[in-house]
């Protein structure tokens, strides 16, 4: 489930994404995986066509228990960033990790979460990897980089107004109650 805080449209090159209808600060939590998401399991992808993998990560992704899961919302047009504004907090919920500003496109950092995942990168950042792979572990510099990020915005989420609060509360997701 993912608030109402972005609509999708078209991008430059790039198919789909979503995109801010108005200024987000880190430390909101935009989204969790709710009892609407569908969850696929029993997936192999090592065993399916590249044009069934395609269609999959394009409706999925995959979760370290290795069920996948389908989002009942437009968060599946998210598109890959290796400088994301949204991460995954390690915390049931999906957490702004810098300002987004109205108009951005939100990102997510794939690497980590697809399996046979060998595409180029088009996000442009600074910190691009060129091609989007996915390794597990996840390495150790990358794992820094994220939870640098999530912590700091973990230590936001009770200063920035939260969209979802009564939606986290009724599936039992708490919120951290200090600085991380």
């Amino acid at each position: 489930m993912y608030a109402k805080l972005f609509e999708v449209k078209e991008t430059g090159g790039k198919g789909k994404g979503l995109f801010a209808k108005q200024f987000i600060p880190k430390g909101t939590i935009p989204g969790f995986e709710c009892d609407k998401c569908e969850i696929l399991l029993g997936i192999d992808p090592s065993k399916m066509s590249e044009k069934e993998k395609d269609e999959l990560f394009l409706r999925a992704y995959r979760k370290q228990d290795g069920s996948f899961v389908a989002p009942c919302d437009d968060s599946r047009y998210m598109n890959h960033s290796c400088d994301a504004n949204i991460l995954d907090s390690g915390r049931g919920f999906d957490l702004v990790v810098r300002d987004i500003q109205k108009g951005e496109e939100a990102s997510f950092d794939y690497r980590g979460f697809y399996d046979d995942l060998n595409m180029p990168c088009q996000c442009g950042s600074k910190n691009c990897c060129k091609i989007v792979t996915c390794a597990q572990p996840i390495p150790e510099d990358l794992a820094r980089f994220w939870a640098k990020r999530a912590t700091a915005a973990l230590n936001r989420v009770h200063e920035v107004p939260q969209p979802l609060k009564e939606e986290l509360k009724q599936k039992s997701i708490f919120l951290p109650l200090a600085k991380v």
